[in-house]
């Protein structure tokens, strides 16, 4: 998980198959500012907008750069304004594959918790590769995050919920860009210091 940092808060869309069905991604528009924390790393703020009708989200990092995701088509793009760039990224392409087909998790319920003023229900989320909980609202919204695999573990919390409609223009990339594609593995290598 470690070297997925840079998206972890896009981790907080992990969908969620259990055996109580709750609900796969966020039912409606939706605006959430998370903390990330991970060992050997300084917390970071990350602001995720979700687009509920197309299933687009935008993840920006304090870092100055942000994420647009496509998670029907699997596809993600980073965007870097001070570079007036969008980097095709393979590696957050797959990521977000992985989370909008939950990579074969388990998920459990194991009680109730509370974060960000909302009630959430807790899973103990099991998969071949990682373990890990998250607590989604009956609205499909995570509010938080804790898991770990071979690569690290991360910690994700909800600090505020906002529920509204998100602007169309916030899931596109700006007009007059320069694209660059990368191939896998790179974007990842260049942002690990991050």
């Amino acid at each position: 998980m470690k070297r997925f940092i840079p998206l972890a808060a896009l981790a907080a869309l992990l969908p969620a198959a259990a055996a109580a069905n709750p609900v796969f991604l966020p039912a409606r528009d939706v605006a959430v500012t998370y903390s990330l924390t991970a060992p050997g790393r300084a917390p970071s703020t990350y602001q995720l907008a979700y687009d509920a009708a197309d299933q687009l989200a935008r993840v920006e990092s304090q870092n100055g750069y942000y994420v647009l995701a496509n998670l029907p088509q699997g596809q993600a793009q980073v965007v870097v304004p001070a570079l007036r760039a969008v980097v095709q990224a393979p590696d957050f392409s797959a990521l977000t594959g992985e989370i909008y087909n939950a990579d074969g998790a388990q998920f459990t319920p194991v009680g109730k918790g509370h974060y960000a003023g909302l009630d959430c229900e807790k899973y103990l989320v099991l998969d071949k590769n990682a373990t890990g909980t998250a607590c989604i609202t009956p609205s499909g919204v995570i509010l938080h995050f804790s898991g770990h695999d071979a690569n690290g573990s991360a910690d994700v919390t909800a600090l505020s919920v906002s529920y509204a409609p998100q602007p169309a223009e916030n899931f596109v990339p700006p007009a007059g860009f320069s694209p660059v594609d990368l191939p896998p593995g790179a974007l990842l290598a260049l942002l690990k210091g991050q």
